[in-house]
């Protein structure tokens, strides 16, 4: 009798154990599900959003974005590097490409994936290689040292937005006061690579599916304030940039 009650102590204790990661188990299996729902949804939506605006709708990236744009920051970075939930085709008579992209940095325990929205969009020019992102804390301490990115007129604008440029003079003359204006007023903008016939904008969080429409509209902003002296000085005579 003296042995029954620690006995049945510790059986209470396996029980409690037993019930513990069962509940952490049906846990996991819910998120799951939930994950695959959400993740199904997703996709229905986004065809559905493709077909409204006339494009096609691939849940599976046809092109090998990571491959194809790997000339840009943002397709270049991190590994495990995928696109999916295309939406691609025509808008008016620019060639573009809507999308869900991904990568990861680090492995193991300290593995993060990291998930964008991205609009890939045909420029009529060829313009250099350009990156613009908001500023951080650390781009100050780094302007402190010498290592500064482009500044502009508006005092707003270099604070807010970092930018770098391979020619100083083309990246003035895309942004100008109106761009600047626009761009200000449009709150907080997602980032911005330009390089050859091809503009890249990109938001650093899943936000709602209307956010491609941002995106759209914003690219489309700045290629239709693409000054005439520079569609002339490095014009293609096109916009099929995007998808070559």
């Amino acid at each position: 009798m003296e042995n029954a009650i620690p006995f049945v102590f510790a059986g209470g204790m396996g029980a409690c154990q037993c019930m513990f990661f069962a509940l952490v188990a049906a846990g996991i299996i819910a998120l799951i599900i939930f994950g695959i729902k959400k993740a199904r949804e997703r996709r229905e939506a986004m065809a559905r959003m493709a077909a409204q605006w006339g494009l096609q709708y691939y849940e599976k990236d046809p092109f090998d974005i990571p491959s194809r744009y790997a000339h840009f920051d943002l397709c270049s970075s991190g590994h495990s590097r995928s696109a999916s939930n295309v939406m691609a085709g025509k808008i008016g008579d620019r060639d573009v490409i809507l999308c869900d992209y991904q990568y990861s940095s680090g492995s193991g325990k300290d593995e993060t994936t990291y998930f964008f929205q991205a609009a890939i969009m045909a420029m009529p020019i060829l313009a250099a290689r350009m990156h613009m992102r908001r500023e951080s804390i650390f781009d100050r301490v780094a302007a402190w040292v010498g290592h500064d990115d482009i500044n502009f007129e508006s005092e707003e604008f270099s604070k807010r937005y970092h930018l770098k440029c391979d020619d100083r003079k083309f990246a003035y003359d895309i942004f100008h006061a109106r761009l600047i204006e626009y761009l200000l007023a449009c709150g907080d903008c997602p980032t911005l690579e330009m390089n050859g016939p091809t503009l890249l904008l990109y938001d650093t969080s899943r936000k709602k599916l209307e956010n491609f429409q941002r995106l759209l509209d914003i690219g489309q902003k700045i290629i239709r304030s693409i000054p005439e002296y520079v569609l002339h000085q490095r014009g293609i005579g096109g916009t099929q940039g995007g998808q070559t």
